[in-house]
C-alpha cells in the first residue's frame, strides 16, 4: 500500500509539473506550483528534493518553502536516532539542543551547545537523517524507473538509465553522512580562498545518520544583495574562485547551490562566505576538468582548439555528437562566451537558450543526448554561480579570475593535453550510402520542424515515433517493424521512409 500510495505521489507530480509548463495562463500556472509545493512537501525524499532544484537558485521562488520552512519532526521523534548513533543520552554531551526550524530532503538541522574543555559554550549544527527515508528512497528510485520515455527523452534517445543510476548514485552518497564528513573534511583541506568558510566537523559525534559541525550563522543571499559594493564584489569573487579551483584542481565540487546551502557574515574588509551541506558533492575525473580546460583555453586562443575531441573528453557520445560537429565550435563560444571577454562579463545579457536554439534548433536535443548523464549536475554549478553574480549585482572578469584561481601547473597541462584515443575512433559503420536522417513536421501556420539525426538512427525507427502515433501509422497499412527489419537487411540506402499526415501534421522521414 505503501509504494502504491508513492507511486500515486510521483504520477500526480509529473501531471502537475506538465501542467505548469504548458500553462498558458499565469493564474493556472500559480494555482498549480501551490499544489506542487504541497504535494513535494508533503513527503521527504526524491520528490521534495525535485522542488527545491526547481526553487533552484531564487530565494522568491514559488518552490522557496521547500529551502526554508518545511515542517520539521518534533525533536522528541528525533532524540532517539541521536541516542542510537552516540550510544548515550543526549544530555551526556549537550548542555541544551533546540527544535529544528526547519527541514530538509532526507534530514533535518538542530542546534545544540555543549560545553568545551575551557568552559567556554561551543554551538553545534547537528543534522539527524530521518529514521525510514532510505527505504522511501529506494522505493521511490524503483517506482522512478517505471515512469515512461515520453517528448525529447525518447525522440532523441537520452539514456534515461545512465540518469537514474546517477541520481540512485547521489542520493545513496547523501544518505551517508560519514561520506559528506569525508567530503567536507577534504573540502576544507585543500580549498583555501579569500573569504571563504567551511564548518568544523566534529567526527566523534558524527555516523552514517548524524553529522555533527560547528554551528554557522550568517544572512541570505537575498539579505547579502543589500550590502555596499565593495563588500558584494569579494563575496562574488570569492564565489567564483571557489568554483574554479575546486572544479580544475582537486575535482571535487559543491554540486547543490542553492540559497539555503549558502550564509554571508557581512565584514567590510573580507566578507565571509559560509558554504554549508557537502551531501551533493561531484567528484569530476582529471581527464574531464582537463578536457574541458583545455577547452576553454582553445577558445581563448592559447591553444589549438578542437571542440569535437574535447566534449568527447568531457564524456559526450561521439557517435551521437558526428551530425552537428560541424557547429560545435560555435556552440562552444556561445557556452563559454563568459571566458571570451576579458571585461567583466554581464550574465543578464548573456541569453544562453536563445543562441543555442537560434544556432541548433531542434537539434539542441543531439547535443543535449550526447551528454553524460551526471552533466546536469556540474552545469547546476555554474547555474548556480551565474545566479549568485546577478543577485549580488557584481560583473567580473571570468578569465582574469580564471587565471588567478587556478594553479599554473594545471594550466600547463591543460595547455599539452593528449586527448584519448577513444575521442579519435570513427563512429560504427552500417551497410548502404545514407549519411543521415531527416526528420521534416510541418503543421498548418507553423514554421516547419527539421531535425537531423544519424542515419543508423533509422535502424531504432519505432522509438523515434511518439507512441500515441504507431497505432494511427499501423491503421494506416505503414508497418514501422518491418521498415526497420529491412532497413537491417538492405542497407541504408537514400529513401523515403514515412510519409504520412497525422492529426493536423504532416510527417516526412
Amino acid at each position: 500500500m505503501n509504494t502504491l500510495k508513492r507511486f500515486i505521489y510521483l504520477m500526480h507530480s509529473t501531471w502537475l509539473l506538465q501542467k505548469i509548463r504548458r500553462s498558458k495562463h499565469a493564474a493556472t500556472r500559480q494555482i498549480a506550483q501551490q499544489r506542487l509545493t504541497q504535494l513535494l512537501g508533503s513527503k521527504r525524499g526524491i520528490g521534495m528534493k525535485i522542488g527545491q532544484a526547481m526553487a533552484g537558485m531564487d530565494d522568491q521562488s514559488h518552490f522557496t518553502e521547500l529551502t526554508q520552512s518545511v515542517q520539521a519532526w518534533p525533536l522528541k521523534d528525533i532524540l532517539p536516532v541521536l541516542e542510537h548513533a552516540w550510544q548515550q543520552p543526549v544530555n551526556n554531551i549537550l548542555e541544551s539542543i533546540e527544535e529544528s526550524v526547519a527541514a530538509a530532503s532526507l534530514g533535518q538541522v538542530h542546534k545544540g551547545t555543549r560545553n568545551t574543555d575551557s568552559g567556554t559554550p561551543e554551538h553545534l549544527a547537528i543534522k539527524v537523517q530521518y529514521p525510514d527515508i532510505r527505504q522511501a528512497i529506494e522505493s521511490e528510485l524503483s517506482l522512478a524507473a517505471l515512469l515512461p520515455k515520453a517528448g525529447p527523452v525518447k525522440r532523441w534517445d537520452f539514456d534515461l538509465n545512465s540518469y537514474q543510476q546517477t541520481l540512485q548514485n547521489t542520493l545513496n552518497d547523501e544518505l551517508d553522512y560519514s561520506h559528506e564528513m569525508k567530503q567536507q573534511q577534504r573540502f576544507q583541506q585543500h580549498i583555501h580562498v579569500p573569504g571563504l568558510k567551511v564548518a568544523e566537523v566534529c567526527p566523534e559525534l558524527s555516523s552514517a545518520q548524524v553529522l555533527t559541525q560547528q554551528w554557522m550563522h550568517g544572512q541570505r543571499l537575498s539579505e547579502a544583495c543589500n550590502w555596499p559594493d565593495q563588500a558584494r564584489l569579494k563575496a562574488g569573487k570569492t564565489l567564483m574562485q571557489t568554483l574554479w579551483k575546486s572544479l580544475f584542481e582537486i575535482g571535487l565540487v559543491h554540486g547543490d547551490p542553492h540559497p539555503g546551502n549558502l550564509l554571508f557574515q557581512y565584514d567590510e574588509d573580507q566578507p565571509q562566505v559560509c558554504l554549508l551541506d557537502f551531501g551533493c558533492m561531484l567528484n569530476i575525473p582529471f581527464t574531464r576538468r582537463m578536457s574541458l580546460l583545455n577547452l576553454i583555453l582553445g577558445l581563448r586562443g592559447k591553444t589549438t582548439l578542437n571542440s569535437f575531441d574535447a566534449f568527447v573528453g568531457l564524456g559526450f557520445d561521439a557517435q551521437k555528437l558526428e551530425p552537428i560537429k560541424a557547429e560545435l565550435d560555435d556552440l562552444a563560444r556561445i557556452l563559454f562566451r563568459p571566458f571570451l571577454q576579458p571585461e567583466p562579463f554581464d550574465t543578464a545579457q548573456w541569453q544562453l537558450s536563445k543562441q543555442v536554439n537560434d544556432l541548433l534548433g531542434d537539434q539542441r536535443w543531439q547535443f543535449r543526448s550526447a551528454s553524460p548523464a551526471d552533466l546536469f549536475l556540474v552545469l547546476r554549478t555554474f547555474q548556480g554561480l551565474v545566479h549568485q553574480l546577478e543577485s549580488l549585482k557584481v560583473q567580473l572578469s571570468w578569465p582574469d579570475m580564471l587565471d588567478a584561481s587556478v594553479g599554473g601547473q594545471y594550466i600547463e597541462t591543460a595547455l599539452l593535453w593528449k586527448f584519448p584515443k577513444a575521442a579519435h575512433e570513427p563512429a560504427p559503420t552500417y551497410k548502404g550510402s545514407a549519411k543521415s536522417l531527416h526528420v521534416h513536421i510541418t503543421r498548418a501556420g507553423k514554421s516547419p520542424m527539421k531535425i537531423e539525426l544519424t542515419a543508423a538512427s533509422a535502424l531504432d525507427l519505432h522509438n523515434l515515433i511518439p507512441e500515441h502515433l504507431l497505432p494511427q501509422i499501423m491503421a494506416a497499412n505503414i508497418d514501422i517493424f518491418t521498415i526497420e527489419q529491412d532497413l537491417h537487411e538492405s542497407g541504408l540506402e537514400p529513401q523515403t521512409l514515412l510519409d504520412i499526415t497525422l492529426e493536423d501534421k504532416h510527417y516526412h522521414l
